[in-house]
């Protein structure tokens, strides 16, 4: 069409929004912008929509379903959102196709962590060749947590229902707060000191924030220097961090990582057991068998002839030898069954927490349990430990008792 001796190229409105589109997508891309979130729907579909504004400006935005997010979004609320600029063509809006969504002040933390991910990726401490095997049957597994959250009480009543011969080396442990990542360092350090087979390092789950501690570089480099294989179990399954990546092997809770800890059960220890005597017995029967075989040759052969009774003095020594063998293993392994269950319980009884399950506590004094041969008047105060809970408690008063 000519206007004015300029002839102009004639769009329809697809291609005109198409054109657009391509030019936003070239030229700005992908954006981080901040904003209060307004007029927030979340669809039927599951994907949800809402209004990114500020003082002067507004655009629309879009997080799709399949976008994971561990935080509710809400009208008032102010964000961080990060994606590509698109345009919605059905209403010729502009638009940001939202990849990730961080609530305000989280998106320091975030552009923190991806950095630090980076550099210790970087230097290789995410390497599989750095990455410690665990051991197929442990016997003593450490644990760095708090004492106060579900997380240790779950770990400690898996580790005993899979495996009650294991013995728990347990260092309560800071897991939230400014001096958390200090107290998790120390933590590791003082479990590398003790002859233990693996070590779990984690906590329940919480906010960005409550998680941070395992996101600091000490704590990274800590994990990656332990001689002792870790597990890392921080939060719930879909929350990442620092130490998941450099540990020797990450679980998704608390309770996952208690059973990578104990990969083989008692009763699947035993069932090996019954495997390998069952292929032992297998293999002796093999060998009696053709040693028979060879007797029943001799017998029939001309040599041998005269000494018939002697040949069957021994085959019938044989079948005995047999019978004896099958009882005396049958005998063995009823008595490596029962030396087993034995110092299962006798190493249950051993656990100095073992008491609190039946009603009584224990005392300790800073981060040393006191038994009958430390006199509590040495103390102004001591903890009394009882299965639920602990009390703080001053000492006034200490009476020898005498029992005649």
């Amino acid at each position: 069409m000519d206007f004015g001796g300029n002839i102009q190229e004639i769009l329809t409105v697809s291609e005109l929004t198409q054109r657009i589109s391509n030019l936003l997508q070239e030229e700005i891309g992908f954006v981080t912008v901040r904003g209060e979130i307004s007029n927030f729907k979340l669809h039927s579909s599951g994907h949800r929509y809402f209004t990114l504004k500020d003082e002067e400006a507004q655009i629309n935005c879009v997080f799709w379903r399949s976008k994971q997010i561990n935080f509710e979004l809400a009208d008032g609320m102010k964000v961080v959102v990060s994606g590509w600029l698109t345009v919605y063509p059905a209403r010729g809006q502009y638009q940001i196709d939202c990849i990730e969504i961080f609530p305000l002040g989280l998106g320091d933390l975030f552009l923190k962590f991806e950095a630090l991910k980076k550099k210790l990726d970087e230097e290789g401490l995410f390497d599989k060749k750095f990455k410690k095997e665990l051991p197929p049957f442990p016997l003593r597994i450490g644990i760095a947590t708090s004492s106060t959250g579900a997380a240790i009480q779950d770990m400690i009543t898996t580790i005993r229902r899979r495996n009650p011969l294991c013995v728990i080396y347990f260092r309560e442990t800071l897991v939230q707060g400014d001096e958390a990542k200090f107290d998790i360092v120390n933590a590791i350090q003082e479990l590398n000191q003790v002859p233990l087979d693996v070590i779990i390092v984690g906590r329940g789950g919480g906010s960005l924030e409550d998680l941070w501690a395992f996101n600091e570089e000490i704590v990274a480099r800590a994990i990656f220097n332990s001689r002792i294989p870790i597990i890392s179990a921080v939060g719930h399954e879909t929350d990442f961090t620092i130490a998941d990546f450099v540990a020797d092997k990450r679980a998704p809770t608390p309770t996952a990582a208690a059973e990578l800890a104990t990969p083989k059960t008692i009763d699947m220890l035993l069932e090996e057991v019954d495997f390998l005597f069952g292929e032992l017995h297998n293999k002796v029967l093999s060998l009696i068998e053709n040693f028979s075989d060879e007797i029943k040759y001799l017998i029939n052969s001309y040599a041998f002839k005269k000494i018939e009774d002697r040949v069957a003095y021994y085959r019938q020594y044989l079948d005995e030898l047999d019978e004896r063998f099958h009882n005396v293993s049958t005998r063995f392994l009823q008595r490596s069954r029962e030396i087993l269950e034995n110092n299962a319980r006798h190493l249950a009884l051993l656990n100095p927490m073992e008491p609190l399950e039946r009603g009584y506590a224990l005392l300790k004094h800073k981060d040393k349990l006191l038994d009958n041969s430390v006199s509590l008047s040495k103390f102004k105060s001591i903890e009394v430990i009882r299965k639920e809970e602990t009390a703080v408690v001053r000492v006034e008063k200490v009476n020898r008792n005498l029992f005649v």
